[in-house]
């Protein structure tokens, strides 16, 4: 859309206020005060009308409403009826329930009234009473349009946050249930295993937790697929702006044809067989065509053969001109709205400007300067209201396929969070748990007392993975370097290892994620290697955060492993990057060496929608 809402509604309000002052310029009774009152009421209608979701204040209406009248008073000779449209706007924005139509229709009627008081021709007085209702209605349209459109936009960084929930709730779900289902097995079987006083039984029980460990550490890496979309929450006002903007568009056409009616019957000295006759054989064409042009693109589709129906149309306005008839040009704003919707910007507001300008340019050789601007002004406001409803309608329908893009993205994102977070917490406890189980596994026929630890120490770790569980679905899962360091010490010592540490203490905005980088480097030790020695350092230098894990024994490069190559170096590459951090590993020979960086204070540079 070439112009977004907010700006056509502007121009719209602004288009109708030069409308009226051209007319009031161009009439020899009109005063100052009638002018400024014009362009005051119009000053009251842009916060009516652009209220960006706020309730305008109550005494803008009255406000407008005294204006409005006000040189009825004081200046009754220069009174035009049938200048109310933005007051009957402004009632229906203001004013709710069946008040506001009641309002409405009695607007109209005091007008016709006003008309008939002054005694003015039939003509006059039909225009006194659908001037206001059509602009009214027209600009009541667009600013609804306008604030509702507004309104679903602002919501749509709500309705992202409400999908990433559901997903992270699905999926804690699923991991919670998963998990602790699983480790409670882990756990009677090891301590099964523990009573057994027979070796077969005994180890029966061991492999079978270390199975159940192994089946549980695959699952939580591979989360299940979406089985049914998210469903997107459904608006009332979705529903509102379409009902809307068609009745509208179809009344503010069945109003001109009425006032082209009203036209031909009040010329006393048509002729039957003259050319404004033969325009009212054309004008059914007219609106037959523009009606075709509009339903389809209120369809999603579009006729075929365009340019020949567009083509078309244009005829049916312009060709009476060549025998001197200009009544057709009454309706060419309809026409060049259509144009607006049909062709590429480029083309088309060129194009619908040339359509304004021959309708000027006719009443410039005819009437004059003054209702030349009259008439540019009326063809490019009917253009804008005919462009801006049909536009603003098919919006909705677009942004209701950006918000199921949105949900599916937002729950997409969260999934992919959710993955590293539960890589990288619970993955450590579920491989200390294979580990220890295998390890008691080998122990069990030559050292039944050091298998004993090992199943102890599968019953310590199944106790961590619930605890990590827990914490993976709290609100803050911040978790502690320090703390982080003294169990990956803990960890790899039960497993055999030598440890060396020199940390330095890290606090602020880094802490969280190197403790989660430092909890994924330990689970790769522990899965990929057998150490004999892990070295672990953190150091602070140059506002800048350095952590090393190195460790030998570092299984080879063709070694499969159960996740797929690089998994959790990926993860922790991610989360690096989006603090302005950085992951690097080096392998030398069977030793591995893995070094994070990343600044002290940082900001989180994860792109957002």
């Amino acid at each position: 859309m070439a112009l977004s809402p907010a700006r056509l509604l502007a121009g719209f309000i602004c288009l109708l206020c030069l409308l009226r002052v051209t007319f009031h310029l161009g009439e020899t009774t009109s005063g100052p005060l009638t002018v400024a009152s014009v362009i005051a009421v119009a000053a009251l209608q842009l916060p009516i009308s652009l209220r960006g979701g706020r309730r305008p204040a109550p005494v803008l209406l009255p406000a407008q409403a005294v204006l409005n009248y006000l040189p009825l008073l004081a200046e009754a000779e220069s009174w035009r009826a049938g200048g109310s449209g933005f007051v009957a706007a402004s009632v229906l924005l203001v004013v709710s329930g069946p008040w506001a139509w009641s309002l409405f229709g009695l607007i109209a009627l005091v007008e016709g009234t006003l008309a008939v008081a002054l005694d003015l021709a039939p003509v006059q007085v039909y225009y006194a009473v659908v001037a206001p209702l059509n602009v009214g209605l027209m600009l009541y349209g667009l600013s609804r349009l306008t604030d509702l459109l507004d309104r679903v936009r602002r919501e749509r960084s709500e309705l992202a946050a409400r999908a990433g929930e559901v997903e992270r709730l699905r999926l804690w779900g699923y991991v919670h249930g998963l998990v602790v289902s699983s480790v409670s097995a882990v756990e009677r079987l090891a301590r099964r295993a523990r009573r057994e006083h027979d070796a077969e039984a005994a180890r029966g029980a061991i492999r079978r937790a270390v199975a159940v460990a192994r089946e549980a550490l695959e699952r939580v890496r591979s989360l299940p697929a979406v089985e049914e979309a998210i469903p997107v929450p459904s608006r009332d006002d979705d529903t509102r702006i379409l009902r809307l903007a068609t009745p509208i568009l179809v009344i503010t056409h069945v109003l001109f044809i009425g006032q082209s009616l009203f036209n031909f019957v009040a010329d006393e000295g048509l002729d039957p067989g003259s050319g404004d006759a033969g325009y009212l054989v054309l004008l059914p064409v007219t609106f037959g065509l523009q009606f075709w042009h509009l339903a389809a693109l209120r369809a999603g589709t579009r006729p075929r053969g365009p340019a020949w129906t567009l083509a078309a149309q244009a005829l049916t306005i312009h060709a009476p001109l060549l025998q001197g008839n200009a009544s057709g040009l009454v309706v060419s704003g309809f026409f060049a709205g259509v144009v607006l919707l049909y062709l590429r910007t480029p083309v088309s507001w060129p194009l619908s400007m040339a359509i304004c300008g021959i309708a000027a340019l006719e009443a410039w050789s005819t009437r004059g300067p003054g209702v030349a601007a009259y008439q540019l002004c009326s063809t490019l406001a009917t253009a804008l209201t005919v462009y801006g409803l049909t536009r603003l309608a098919a919006l909705v329908t677009e942004l209701r396929k950006t918000r199921a893009e949105l949900v599916e993205v937002a729950a997409l994102r969260e999934r992919l969070q959710v993955g590293r977070d539960v890589h990288d917490l619970l993955g450590r406890g579920l491989t200390a748990i294979v580990l220890h189980g295998e390890l008691a596994l080998r122990l069990l026929g030559t050292d039944p007392g050091r298998a004993a630890e090992q199943l102890e120490r599968v019953t310590e770790s199944a106790r961590t993975a619930l605890s990590d569980t827990a914490r993976l679905s709290a609100p803050d899962r911040r978790l502690s370097l320090a703390a982080e360091t003294d169990s990956a010490r803990a960890v790899l010592e039960s497993a055999g290892a030598t440890v060396r540490i020199d940390a330095a203490p890290v606090t602020g905005p880094a802490e969280p994620v190197l403790a989660v980088v430092l909890r994924e480097a330990v689970t790769n030790v522990l899965r990929h290697s057998t150490p004999y020695e892990c070295v672990i350092e953190i150091a602070v230098e140059d506002g800048r955060v350095r952590l090393r894990v190195a460790n030998d024994r570092a299984a080879p490069v063709s070694a499969p492993v159960s996740d797929g190559p690089g998994t959790g170096l990926r993860s922790l590459r991610a989360r690096l990057a989006a603090v302005g951090g950085e992951l690097t590993t080096t392998r030398t020979g069977d030793r591995f060496e893995l070094l994070a960086r990343t600044p002290v204070d940082h900001e989180n540079l994860t792109p957002t929608r």
